[in-house]
């Protein structure tokens, strides 16, 4: 008679079920251009000036070269687990762990801070201007976005990837044709607008900027954070078609449309009115942008368009790491709970209904308690700085994995090198950076959220010696085999 656990274990991922456009969608949509703009334009300006867009285009470029390191490492192995699988083969088992720990860790911290904004701008798209809505409104509506959400991810990843396709469509839409208002406004200086200009990319611009080059430094922290979530793909590796070759390729391609769409928005927005009154709406500014743009009812396309971007990563922030828990729950690294498969759709059912709770769960005491709100918005704040370090974990350690292959050509060299190793250094950088302009909370709390994942990595080697993922890394070491050379 055939057991439950046999049962689950003849049933995995369904292949051949995401195109090279669904991986590219998936990329593009974690990272929910029009939100990132909205939370980060005041702060990029506040800090460089009117060469924020230089500061952008800069660091964009350097995710591009991260994300040429991640897709060479797909070209070894697709796996639902991949940054533990690569980092593992590439360094240690137990560092390996430690890297699938923290994309775990920064998808989820992520989808605490986007349900905590998708209840407020749902209510402020269809309230009334100016109506206060009631915590337990906005948790409950918040609550019901991700239960609607969990739903379409367990019914199957082709359903979710169509979902984001609509996202994507109302997402863009939106933004396209207020960057058409924008820029008519921009052309006749109302209120101070301004049209972009060349200026926005000079460096001697920049050294008359608000920080000079100090100024871009400091931006290219928030930049880090504006890029964050373009990896999701790099998981989908077992249900892609091309499964060695689309997801890469998807990163590659999402990466670099990123960074010319972010340096497009970044450079428009900034000049839609003055910078006093860019600084003064914070996080808000493309709402108030919307409002300038078309006063009144269809002002409100600019905010929907957050809200989509925002409703949309709430989604693949949960389909990200519940695969990497359905590998590790695979190779027995942790509870058998996240590798339960739902037989007719093929999605890891119980991960993501953990991974659905966490957020609204947070939400409560983030709601109603203040010292909670300052805590759980230190862990929300950290978020992109461990995701910074993750990228320079992941990339430089493909540059390692690499190393016998360097010589062999000097395209070689370039591309599974320098590439990479520009890319992931200058992540590490950020890094290291940022935790000296950031306060000194979220600069400790990031430090502790690394060294606690790296440390259960550790542990989970010593508690787990017998899982198949140890057991056939130490066969390979034994025989010599190098993932490099299969």
């Amino acid at each position: 008679m055939t057991t439950f656990n046999e049962m689950q274990d003849a049933v995995g991922l369904r292949e051949n079920s995401v195109s090279l456009w669904g991986d590219f969608v998936v990329s593009i949509a974690n990272v929910a251009p029009s939100s990132s703009v909205a939370y980060t334009l005041a702060l990029l300006v506040s800090f460089a000036g009117h060469v924020a867009p230089l500061a952008v285009l800069i660091v964009g470029l350097m995710m591009f070269f991260c994300s040429v390191g991640y897709a060479s490492l797909n070209r070894w192995r697709a796996h639902a687990g991949a940054p533990y699988i690569w980092v593992g083969e590439a360094v240690t088992p137990s560092v390996g762990v430690g890297t699938g720990l923290l994309n775990v860790a920064v998808s989820t911290f992520a989808n605490v801070g986007n349900i905590t904004l998708a209840g407020a701008y749902f209510l402020f798209v269809v309230a009334p201007t100016g109506k206060t809505f009631a915590n337990p409104v906005t948790w409950l509506v918040a609550t019901a976005i991700m239960a609607v959400l969990v739903y379409l991810s367990i019914r199957g990843i082709r359903p979710s990837v169509r979902l984001q396709w609509i996202f994507v469509v109302i997402e863009y839409s939106a933004m396209i044709s207020f960057v058409v208002l924008a820029l008519l406004h921009e052309a006749s200086h109302a209120g101070g607008a301004t049209l972009p200009s060349f200026s926005d990319f000079s460096f001697s611009g920049a050294s008359h900027g608000i920080g000079g080059i100090a100024g871009l430094a400091k931006a290219a922290v928030p930049c880090g954070f504006l890029y964050l979530g373009w990896e999701a793909t790099a998981v989908l590796g077992e249900e892609s078609t091309k499964r060695n070759i689309n997801p890469g390729r998807a990163m590659m391609m999402g990466t670099l449309f990123l960074t010319i769409w972010y340096t497009f928005l970044i450079a428009v927005f900034e000049g839609v009115s003055s910078q006093a009154q860019v600084l003064a709406h914070g996080t808000d500014v493309l709402a108030y942008a919307g409002q300038l743009l078309v006063p009144g009812f269809w002002g409100r396309a600019l905010p929907l368009a957050v809200l989509v971007a925002v409703i949309g990563t709430c989604q693949i922030q949960m389909t990200e790491p519940s695969r990497v828990l359905y590998a590790l729950a695979r190779d027995k690294l942790i509870p058998k709970v996240f590798g339960l498969i739902n037989r007719k759709h093929q999605t890891p059912w119980a991960a993501l209904l953990i991974l659905a709770a966490i957020p609204p769960a947070l939400l409560i005491p983030y709601l109603v308690n203040s010292s909670a709100n300052h805590a759980i918005g230190d862990i929300i704040s950290s978020d992109g700085m461990i995701g910074l370090f993750m990228y320079f974990v992941v990339a430089t350690a493909s540059v390692w994995f690499y190393r016998d292959h360097l010589r062999r050509s000097a395209s070689k060299f370039f591309l599974l090198g320098i590439v990479p190793l520009v890319g992931g250094l200058f992540m590490g950088a950020i890094f290291f950076y940022g935790l000296t302009t950031q306060s000194h909370v979220i600069a400790w709390v990031s430090v502790v959220i690394i060294v606690f994942v790296f440390a259960l990595g550790f542990l989970i080697r010593a508690m787990r010696p017998s899982s198949p993922y140890f057991m056939e890394l130490k066969r390979r070491r034994a025989e010599g085999v190098k993932g490099s050379n299969e």
